[in-house]
Parts: structure tokens; sequence; C-alpha cells
């Protein structure tokens, strides 16, 4: 079942979102974009809308439930949101350290510098003729087959979630295509109700007019032939009585189908912003991942995995050159780490990049991409949650009476409001 079956599961529950998201989904829907963003207004037009939501607000979230039910998914956007810093930090820190070590390695005088290129350049042509005697052929490149031996104890991880993360970005994408088909309906719906509510104004009109018109007729009849009109009459005002009672009986059920129509497109758009903010966070991810193993999908990343795997068991056949390649590895690293390297060991990995200074521009570049996207993470669920903390906060500035439950629930959550 994907994610638009369990939210339909949840339809019943009362927990409706900020007006600022309602306002900012409902435009990308009309406007057909994926985004949550809009152009943002003056200060003058800010300060409008913001008391315009604030009393919209206090309509929407009535009752107690809701309220601490809005708190809660909030409560819940922040801790995803910092999950989601704490470990994109963590790579961040290791990547930033990777081009620190880079920067050191510029600076080595040029005596050390030869010790160490000629440790790099043993390395290097000792790797170069292990893969000659396995005599390989294969779909991996050498860039890639060292990529893939870095990060080797990763990818077995890796592979399977990003695999999953994929699928759900389908199944994302799907429930974003069924709740536009359900936004439609629902439009749809609106309009039928407005037009039987015109239909039946005009029907009061017609039905007072006709009523009127044969009141004056019989009065007239009744004063020149001096005739007895009282069955007309009589008949006339039953007949205004039960188009009456029809158009009140319609009505008052127009409005209830109008009532709960509201209720729907208010789900409808909650659903809506929830599952856009999981697909930026996955999408995110996904993008992420591709520049860090410079694949298109999972799929070629498990085939090149594969092939990778294969090649280390014919690799694992043929070193008899081991011994060496481990001595200059050895020596590779205490050079490096007498020169002040914190993570000297990858560079046995990365000779060519000491050997070769357009080599080490693309690493340089590489991790810069890296970071980046790492930064990017970082800001954007750093935004989520500012966003979040904020939507707490004007919901207990606007209900004070829900302030003893909202800190219970912050309490229960370890979040603090305090900047």
């Amino acid at each position: 079942m994907g994610l638009f079956g369990r939210f339909r599961k949840k339809r019943k529950e009362d927990t409706i979102e900020e007006e600022l998201e309602f306002s900012a989904v409902k435009a990308d829907l009309k406007s057909g974009k994926g985004t949550f963003m809009e152009q943002r207004p003056s200060t003058e037009q800010k300060t409008s809308v913001k008391e315009n939501k604030e009393a919209k607000k206090a309509v929407r979230l009535g009752t107690g439930t809701e309220r601490l039910g809005y708190i809660r998914d909030n409560c819940e956007i922040i801790l995803e949101a910092g999950q989601q810093m704490e470990e994109a930090k963590v790579e961040y820190q290791a990547v930033t350290s990777y081009l620190t070590d880079i920067q050191k390695i510029d600076l080595i005088p040029l005596e050390e510098r030869g010790i160490i290129e000629e440790a790099a350049r043993n390395i290097y042509n000792l790797t170069k003729e292990r893969n000659k005697l396995q005599n390989r052929n294969s779909i991996l490149s050498d860039p890639q087959y060292r990529l893939f031996e870095r990060y080797e104890l990763q990818i077995p991880k890796e592979l399977p979630a990003i695999k999953e993360s994929e699928s759900y970005q389908v199944a994302i994408e799907q429930d974003l295509a069924h709740l536009e088909e359900e936004r439609q309906s629902l439009d749809l719906e609106q309009k039928d109700i407005l037009n039987k509510q015109s239909f039946l104004k005009g029907i009061a009109i017609i039905t007072s007019i006709i009523v009127l018109i044969l009141f004056l007729l019989f009065a007239v009849l009744s004063n020149y032939t001096g005739g007895n009109f009282t069955l007309p009459f009589l008949l006339t005002v039953l007949m205004g009585m039960a188009l009456a009672l029809y158009i009140i009986l319609e009505a008052r059920k127009n409005v209830a189908d109008m009532a709960m129509l509201q209720l729907k497109q208010n789900r409808l758009i909650m659903l809506v912003n929830k599952v856009k903010i999981k697909a930026v966070n996955n999408r995110n991810y996904l993008e992420y991942s591709y520049n860090k193993y410079n694949i298109e999908s999972s799929e070629q990343l498990k085939t090149f995995w594969e092939e990778y795997v294969r090649l280390k068991d014919e690799a694992r056949r043929y070193r008899t050159n081991t011994e060496l390649i481990e001595f200059y590895n050895n020596e590779l690293i205490h050079q490096l780490q007498q020169s002040g390297i914190k993570d000297a060991e990858i560079w046995i990995f990365q000779t060519t990049a000491i050997l070769d200074n357009k080599e080490m521009v693309e690493v340089r570049h590489r991790l810069n991409v890296r970071r980046q996207k790492l930064r990017e993470r970082i800001d954007i669920n750093s935004k989520q949650r500012e966003e979040a903390l904020q939507s707490i906060q004007s919901t207990i500035r606007t209900y004070p009476d829900c302030r003893e439950e909202a800190e219970k629930l912050l309490r229960r959550y370890r979040i603090d409001l305090e900047p």
C-alpha cells in the first residue's frame, strides 16, 4: 500500500495545517508547480495577510484536539529535520576535513613532496601492474573503481537504501497525482453545490413571482366577477408552501454538503503539504547519493557494484605484489602524517591526485560539489525546522488556553522553543 492509502486511513483525524502552508500549497495546485514557496509580499502586505490568516486559523483550529494534533505534527517535522541535519553535518565535517588535507598537501615543501610523490608513484605503478595481471575487461572505469574501493564498506548498506528511496519517490509522485485528482474532484463538487444553490434561488424567485401574479389575478377576477376564488387561493398557497419547503430542505442539504466539502479540502491540503515535504527530503537524498557515487540510478549502482566485487575477487588471486604495495602504502601514510595530514589513509586510493595537479583539482571540485549539496540539505532542513517552531509558537500565542498541554507535548519531544 502506498502513501496515499496510508493517508486515506487517517482521513478521520482532525489535524489541520497552518494557514500559511494552506495558502502556499493551494497556489501551487492552481499553478501546477511542485513547490511550497510563493513570491514574498511586501512588509505591509505581510502584516495584513498575517492578520487575516490568524483570524481564519482561529476558526479552522476550533478544538483543543485539533490544536494539539497540529502541534504534534510540527514536532514530528522538527525531529525529522533535526535528524537529517545531524547526519548531513557529520558527512559535511568529513568532507571539510578532506578539503583541509588537500590544502595541507599543496603547502608541503618540495623536499618532503618528492618523497611523498615517489611513494605515490610506486603505489600507482604497482597497482597498474596488478590490474594488467588481472587482464580484466570491465564496464567499470578506473576512477569509478577507485571510488567504489573507497566506499566499499558503505555501498552494501546504502544500495538497498537508495533503491528503497527511489521506490519511495515513485510512490510519493503517485500520491501527489492521486491528491491532485481528488482536488479536482472536490473543485467540481463545490461548483455543483454552488450551481444547485443558484438553481434553488431561481426557483424561489420564480415561485414568488407566480404566486404574486396568481393572487393579483384571483383578486381582480373576484372583484369583477363576484365569483368565489377561495379554492384557487388555497391551492396557490399550498403550492407556494410546498415549493418553499422543497427549497428550504434542499438549501439545508447544500449547506451541509458544503461544510463537509470544506473539511475534505482542508484535509487534502494537509496531506499534500506533508507529502511534498517528504518528496523534497527524499529527492535531496537521492541527488546527493547519485553525485557521491557518480551514478544515475540504483540499478546502475548495483551493476557497477557487482562488477566491482568480481574485479576484487580476481585481484585477490593475482596480488603477487601485495607486500610491495603495503610497504609503499605505509610509507605514504607515514609521510603524510608527518606533514600533518589527518586522513592520510584515503590517499593510498588517490595517488593520481598527488601526482597530477589536474586530478587534484577534479577531486577538490567533486568534494566542493558534495559539500554544497550537504549545505543545501542542512539549510532546507533548518528552514523546515524553523518554520515548524514558528508555527508552534504562533499557535500557542493564538490559543493561550492550550499552552500547558502544548508545553507537555514539547517536553515529551524534547523540543525547546527558546532561541
